[in-house]
């Protein structure tokens, strides 16, 4: 099974992917994942969403439930859209990549705007953020969650002067990169400043544990991977 359409999550996080895991484990899967059939390969499936659940189930050893839809690349696109901004955690900046990349697919404004329930005005803001930065370096930042718009626009014009970039890029490996997403953003942002940002301590591996003692997970979460659809539940 493959993943289609685009990428709203920057990165992940491994509490948050822990506690899914602990809640399936406990409740069991009460939403289904949804499917399309692979375009050009006949018997496998591409995810439209629900990874984090995929990857959650997949760590318990349980079958998935999944509803299996024919869509389109636009209808595949309005789905996800609609998906991500029904859940309240995604960051101001993984809309406005997620915005986008759309925009680079193709997709006109209103098909953005009704992909992620706003308005244009807004979509205009996103797009603007949203190409100021190549995906590798948002990545590396992550999701960020308490950076709000004003201060990634702030970025943005400072990414945008000559030199800046190249600083930046240079500095990602280094002592003041660690931490948290909202560290790394204030990492990027000393350096595009010209100044030296404070060295975040790296965060602690921290082990989450089930009541019959088995770890969950050890420090990270493993990458999610696709699973075939013919050991799925129907």
């Amino acid at each position: 099974m493959d993943d289609a359409g685009f990428e709203d999550r920057l990165s992940v996080d491994a509490r948050a992917q822990a506690r899914l895991t602990e809640s399936l484990r406990a409740h069991g899967q009460q939403v289904p994942v949804l499917l399309r059939p692979h375009p050009s390969t006949p018997g496998r499936f591409e995810i439209v969403y629900g990874r984090r659940r995929l990857a959650a189930l997949r760590d318990l050893g349980r079958p998935v439930r999944a509803m299996v839809r024919q869509l389109d690349d636009h209808a595949l696109t309005m789905a996800q859209g609609q998906e991500n901004t029904s859940r309240q955690d995604l960051s101001f900046i993984e809309k406005a990549s997620f915005a986008a990349q759309l925009d680079l697919a193709g997709y006109d404004r209103d098909a953005v705007a009704a992909a992620l329930s706003t308005d244009l005005p807004m979509v205009s803001r996103m797009l603007n953020i949203g190409h100021a930065f190549p995906l590798p370096l948002l990545r590396a930042i992550g999701s960020a969650p308490a950076v709000g718009r004003d201060r990634w626009a702030e970025l943005a014009k400072l990414y945008a002067r000559r030199g800046v970039a190249g600083r930046i890029k240079a500095s990602i490996d280094g002592p003041d990169f660690r931490g948290d997403s909202n560290a790394r953003f204030e990492a990027v942002l000393a350096r595009a400043e010209g100044r030296r940002a404070i060295p975040a301590a790296a965060p602690p591996a921290r082990d989450v544990t089930a009541d019959d003692g088995t770890v969950v997970v050890d420090g990270t979460v493993a990458k999610a991977t696709g699973t075939d659809a013919r050991s799925m539940a129907p």
